[in-house]
């Protein structure tokens, strides 16, 4: 549930929303990965420049936090990061199901988070969740048995890549119903 503590986000939505998930989607409850939080227990937003995995730019975020629908990769153990977009060796491990830190943290002082992973469910997202760039024109010029592939971004939102090299897709879109929703299926 999501758990407001400012009135001016009272009408926020959740960003992942599972369709197709009863039996083809699991929620893998993990832990978010210690170099996520700072010495005072606060959420750090990975930043350009971060290694472990490399980054060459900021991690998305809105009022300060994480967003639902990140790509996520599993570090040690059961613990979760913030997935590159850089690296053509990072394995995408699912979708991040909680808003972490800001104004709009889910988890608070507990590090307990879910992540979306089940090859062939479906996920509706709403904007922020994924970037838009390019995918409105991929999705038009699809023809059928050509998927539109969205991979994690630099910034940790799915992404349309038009030359993904040998990076490994993390979802198929469905359905781009508007600038604000999208359909995906996820192959992860």
């Amino acid at each position: 549930m999501l758990q407001i503590r400012n009135l001016s986000n009272v009408f926020q939505k959740r960003l992942i929303r599972p369709l197709y998930a009863q039996t083809q989607a699991t929620p893998w409850a993990g832990t978010l990965d210690a170099s996520l939080r700072n010495a005072d227990g606060s959420v750090r937003v990975p930043q350009n420049g971060d290694s472990n995995p490399t980054r060459s730019a900021n991690a998305y975020s809105l009022q300060g936090g994480l967003v639902p629908g990140t790509v996520m990769i599993k570090g040690a153990g059961e613990a979760f990061k913030v997935a590159s977009g850089a690296n053509v060796a990072e394995r995408p491990a699912g979708l991040l199901a909680n808003f972490v830190g800001g104004t709009l943290d889910d988890i608070k002082d507990n590090n307990e988070i879910g992540v979306w992973y089940g090859p062939g469910s479906q996920f509706e997202l709403l904007t922020p969740a994924w970037d838009d760039t390019g995918l409105a024109a991929a999705y038009a010029a699809a023809t059928p048995g050509s998927p539109v592939l969205l991979y994690a971004g630099t910034d940790g939102r799915l992404v349309y890549n038009a030359s993904p090299g040998s990076r490994l897709p993390v979802a198929e879109l469905v359905e781009r119903r508007s600038a604000s929703v999208i359909q995906i299926k996820l192959l992860v």
